[in-house]
C-alpha cells in the first residue's frame, strides 16, 4: 500500500509516534481531522480535474443554425410594381424630373430651334 508516498511500514511507525506523544483519546481525534481534509483535498483535486478533461461543447452547437430555406415561404415574392429610381448620382443630367433643368440644356434647345 501507498498512501501519499508512504509505505506501509512507515504509516505504522508514524501512528505508533502519534499514539504515545498524544495519547489514545487524542489521537483518533487527529485522525479523524486528517481523514476528512485528506478526503477534502481529494474530492477538490477530481473535482478540477474532471472539468479540465471535459471539453466545453462545440462552438458550432452554440452558434445560430442559419434558417432552413430548402421550405417554401410563407407568402409568395412579388416583384416590385415599378422599378426604383437610381440615386441622383448615378442619374444622367436631366433625366430625373424633379430636379429643375440645367441651363445649359435649356440654353442649348433654345438655340436649336
Amino acid at each position: 500500500m501507498n498512501f501519499f508516498g508512504i509505505g506501509t511500514l512507515e504509516l505504522v511507525v508514524i501512528l505508533v509516534v502519534a499514539f504515545i506523544a498524544l495519547g489514545p483519546g487524542k489521537t483518533i481525534e487527529v485522525a479523524r481531522t486528517i481523514g476528512r481534509m485528506t478526503r477534502e483535498a481529494r474530492r477538490a483535486f477530481t473535482d478540477i480535474m474532471d472539468a479540465a478533461s471535459v471539453p466545453d461543447e462545440p462552438a458550432s452547437s452554440t452558434r445560430r443554425q442559419p434558417p432552413d430555406t430548402s421550405r417554401a415561404p410563407d407568402s409568395p415574392t412579388q416583384p416590385p410594381s415599378e422599378p426604383l429610381p437610381l440615386p441622383t448620382h448615378l442619374q444622367e443630367p436631366g433625366t430625373n424630373p424633379d430636379s429643375p433643368p440645367d441651363e445649359t440644356e435649356t440654353g442649348s434647345a433654345a438655340h436649336q430651334r
